[in-house]
């Protein structure tokens, strides 16, 4: 029977840490990699295709909810989000976005390793503290989730927009994303118009509502 390949992703080191030793110490589980970022977590599932990513929801330079869609576009692997956040939107918005399972991380040490193997046998999984979301049709969930995955913004537009209230200038955006700094002055330009924002300061209250950034 071939080995599990997990993917950690989560911007704190002792969250990581604390997983793997979880994780590990299941027969034929194996941590191939880890990632402190959501830009990184894609990278990494890309190159190692992992069986499952375990993915935070707030991370630098990509959020988890981005990275999730960006995995799941391009490969197979299960995701499993592994989060503080409680709330209701947040499950409808990645689930929308393709997630297999959803574990808040008071519960880990009790359902984490039970939340990995219900996705190994192709089953959701979501703590039961929201589990009724997933009760819900998927197009009520997306409705119910105020998002900018609605398809305002694009991909691209997405990131360049956490990478902004992040504080990034459009060079150091450029330099993260490849491309010029004039192509992410464009993006910054098309984020405000389609947003209908007319300063840094909204852009920012605008990620921290929809759970982009932290505050």
């Amino acid at each position: 029977m071939n080995a599990v390949r997990i993917l950690i992703a989560d911007d704190h080191e002792v969250v990581r840490q604390g997983v793997r030793a979880v994780l590990e110490g299941q027969p034929r589980w194996v941590v191939c990699g880890e990632a402190s970022t959501g830009r990184e977590a894609v990278a990494q599932a890309l190159e190692l295709r992992p069986d499952i990513v375990v993915l935070d929801i707030s991370m630098p330079e990509m959020n988890g909810l981005e990275a999730t869609r960006q995995i799941r576009r391009t490969m197979p692997a299960k995701i499993l989000i592994l989060t503080v956040h409680e709330s209701d939107q947040v499950v409808s918005e990645v689930l929308d976005a393709g997630a297999h399972g959803y574990v808040l991380k008071t519960d880990a040490g009790r359902t984490l390793v039970e939340a990995i193997r219900a996705l190994l046998h192709h089953k959701e999984f979501l703590t039961k503290r929201v589990h009724g979301v997933a009760a819900r049709p998927a197009g009520s969930r997306l409705a119910a989730a105020a998002t900018l995955a609605s398809g305002r913004l694009t991909a691209r537009e997405r990131e360049v927009l956490q990478l902004l209230t992040e504080g990034k200038s459009n060079k150091e955006i450029g330099v993260v994303l490849g491309i010029t700094t004039k192509t992410a002055e464009t993006h910054r330009t098309h984020i405000m118009a389609k947003l209908n924002l007319h300063s840094m300061s909204e852009l920012v209250r605008y990620a921290i509502r929809n759970r982009i950034i932290e505050p």
